[in-house]
């Protein structure tokens, strides 16, 4: 009987002791599982606090380079004149070529396409110059790469002579803002 006894407490001392590991084991993953979602979470918020810090700090870069970027603005806006301002193109024209004793003319052709977002607009226009050779290059020069007022790309252009003038006619791009 006692030995009965003592086996049946043994059992029962072995099963409690089984039945605790077993509940620990339980505890311990489950805690498991829920601090490693926790540690994703404290993870995922990090990021995002780091992610609005870095927008905080290139606000702020932003902010700062305003006065810089106004006068960078003020100085496209001297370079590339607005849409209604390209009517005047032939008189600013005809007054670059008399700077250089060059007779000019220029026509606009078609109509001009208005600038989107950050893509200029653009006019298509013709033009012809008359003057002494060297006269009509130092025209050219000022003309596409010199000048302010009004940005443009000469397309093509040819030249004639007629013994000591020469004539200059081609086609080109105006750009708007």
């Amino acid at each position: 009987m006692v030995k009965d006894r003592f086996t049946k407490q043994l059992w029962i001392s072995l099963g409690v002791i089984l039945v605790s590991i077993g509940g620990a084991t339980g505890v311990l993953v489950f805690l498991t599982g829920e601090m490693s979602a926790q540690a994703n979470i404290i993870a995922t918020d990090r990021r995002v606090i780091q992610e609005k810090t870095d927008a905080v700090a290139t606000l702020a870069q932003l902010e700062a380079a305003v006065p810089q970027a106004a006068q960078y603005q003020a100085a496209i806006n001297q370079l590339v004149p607005d849409q209604y301002t390209l009517v005047t193109f032939p008189q600013w024209l005809s007054a670059l070529g008399a700077r250089y004793s060059v007779t000019t003319n220029a026509v606009l052709q078609g109509s001009a396409t208005q600038a989107v977002s950050t893509m200029a607009g653009t006019a298509q226009f013709s033009f012809s110059a008359e003057g002494l050779p060297n006269n009509l290059a130092a025209f050219l020069d000022s003309m596409n790469a010199k000048s302010s007022g009004f940005l443009l790309t000469l397309g093509s252009f040819s030249v004639t002579s007629d013994g000591v003038d020469q004539k200059i006619t081609g086609q080109g791009t105006l750009f708007s803002r």
